[in-house]
C-alpha cells in the first residue's frame, strides 16, 4: 500500500553570487536541503568565488532572452497588476528591480515555489517586494547591517519593511534598530543567528616566546577598524605580526606602510575554503576592532567573529553594535588604538589564558551558532510559506 508523503518544500532565496555565494548563505543552504527542503537559488550578480553552489542546486540566471519573455508572459496574464506594479517601481526608484522581479517572480510561479526569501535588506528585498506584489506569494527577508544604515534607496525600503510577512534579524541589536528607527512591528522579527562550521580541534597554539599572529578575516572598508588594528601593531613589540584576509578598497597596505609596520603585515586576499581554514589554524589571535563609520554604517554580527571563535581562537573585538552578544571578553571601545594594543598584548603574553578563552569561545560557537540554526529557521519557513 502506497502511503502519501507531503512533496519537499520548494522556496526561492535572492541573493548575489557577485563572488560566488557568501560563505554565511552558502552554509544555511546546505543545511536546509540537508533539512528535506529544496532551495532555488535567484542571483541578482553572477560570478566565480570560493563558494559555489553544489551540484543540483537549482539556480536560475538572469538572461536577456529569459527577461523579455518572462516580462512579456507577465503583461498578457495580468496586464492591470503588471502596469501598476511597473508604474509604483518607476515612482520608487526601482524599475531594475522590477525588470528583475518579474523574472523572478513567473519562474516561482512556473517552479511552484511557496515562499520568496530575501537575503540583505537592499536589492534583494526590493526584487523580492516586487514579486510580492506581482504574486501575492508570501516574501520574508534576512536582514544584516549594512542596510540599516546605508541603503541605497530608503525609501522602498520602509515600504518593504511593511509589505514582508517576516523578518529575520542576526541580531537582538539589529531588532532594536528595526523597531525604533524604521517602526517594525516586533513581533514580525525573528532573531535567528547565523552559525559557522565546527571545526575539527587541534593542538596549542604555540608559546610566549614566538611570533604571535594577529588574524583580521574582514571586507577591506572602513567599519572593519584595520586602520585602528595598524594603529595599535604600532604599539606592540615586533613579535607581534597582522595577517589581513579579503579585499576591498581599502589600501591597508598603503596604511600599514605609512605607519611603518608593512614589515610585520601579510595582505593574503581572498582565499578559498581550505586557504582559510589554514589561516585559522595559524593564527594566535583573531581581531576585529569594528567601529561605526563617519557615514554611519555598522556591523551585525560579523560571520568571521564565529567561525574564528568554532576554530578556537580567543577573539578581541570592540563594543559595537551586536558584537558584545557574540563576544564577552576580550573588548575594548571601538577606534582606540592604544586600548586595543593593550587586550593584544595580554593575550600574546598569556598562552593559558588564550587557550582558556579559545576553549570557551569553541562551546560558545557550537551552543549558539551551530546548525541547529538553521532547524529554527526551516521552521520559520515552513510556517511562512501556508
Amino acid at each position: 500500500m502506497n502511503q502519501n508523503r507531503n512533496p519537499p518544500l520548494q522556496i526561492g532565496y535572492v541573493v548575489s553570487m557577485a563572488q560566488g555565494l557568501q560563505s554565511f548563505v552558502y552554509r544555511e543552504v546546505r543545511e536546509l536541503f540537508a533539512h528535506g527542503m529544496i532551495v532555488h537559488l535567484f542571483p541578482t550578480k553572477v560570478g566565480r568565488g570560493p563558494y559555489e553552489p553544489d551540484a543540483g542546486w537549482p539556480v536560475h540566471k538572469l538572461s536577456l532572452r529569459a527577461l523579455v519573455l518572462t516580462h512579456l508572459r507577465s503583461l498578457s496574464a495580468n496586464p492591470g497588476r503588471y502596469l501598476e506594479v511597473m508604474s509604483e517601481a518607476l515612482l520608487l526608484g526601482g524599475l531594475l528591480d522590477f525588470a528583475v522581479a518579474v523574472f523572478v517572480s513567473k519562474t516561482a510561479e512556473e517552479e511552484r515555489l511557496r515562499l520568496i526569501h530575501c537575503h540583505f535588506g537592499d536589492h534583494k528585498l526590493f526584487v523580492g517586494y516586487f514579486c510580492g506584489r506581482l504574486s501575492d506569494d508570501p516574501v520574508s527577508v534576512t536582514i544584516h547591517a549594512y542596510e540599516l544604515y546605508n541603503n541605497p534607496n530608503p525609501r522602498l525600503f520602509r515600504k518593504a519593511l511593511k509589505f514582508v510577512k517576516a523578518i529575520v534579524s542576526v541580531a537582538e541589536y539589529n531588532r532594536a534598530v528595526l523597531c525604533e528607527i524604521y517602526g517594525v512591528d516586533p513581533a514580525k522579527i525573528h532573531v535567528v543567528p547565523m552559525f559557522a562550521d565546527l571545526p575539527p580541534t587541534h593542538g596549542p597554539r604555540g608559546h610566549s616566546g614566538e611570533r604571535i599572529i594577529i588574524l583580521t578575516v574582514a571586507r577591506l572598508v572602513e567599519k572593519k577598524g584595520h586602520r585602528t588594528l595598524l594603529q595599535a601593531l604600532r604599539r606592540l613589540p615586533e613579535k607581534y605580526e597582522a595577517w589581513f584576509v579579503g579585499s576591498g578598497p581599502l589600501d591597508v597596505a598603503r596604511i600599514a606602510k605609512l605607519y611603518g609596520v608593512s614589515d610585520r603585515v601579510r595582505m593574503l586576499g581572498r582565499l578559498d575554503d581550505s586557504e582559510l581554514q589554514a589561516s585559522y589554524r595559524a593564527a594566535t589571535i583573531f581581531c576585529l576592532p569594528s567601529e561605526t563609520t563617519r557615514s554611519g554604517d555598522r556591523e551585525g554580527i560579523p560571520v568571521s567573529l564565529m567561525e574564528a571563535m568554532a576554530y578556537g581562537l580567543p577573539v578581541i573585538a570592540t563594543r559595537h553594535a551586536g558584537i558584545p552578544e557574540l563576544v564577552s571578553e576580550v573588548l575594548v571601545d571601538e577606534g582606540d588604538p592604544e586600548s586595543l594594543a593593550r587586550g593584544i598584548d595580554r593575550l600574546g603574553r598569556d598562552p593559558l589564558l588564550r587557550e582558556e578563552l579559545g576553549r570557551r569561545n569553541r562551546e560558545l560557537a557550537r551552543r549558539r551558532f551551530s546548525s541547529e540554526n538553521v532547524t529554527r529557521l526551516k521552521v520559520l519557513f515552513e510556517e511562512w510559506a501556508l
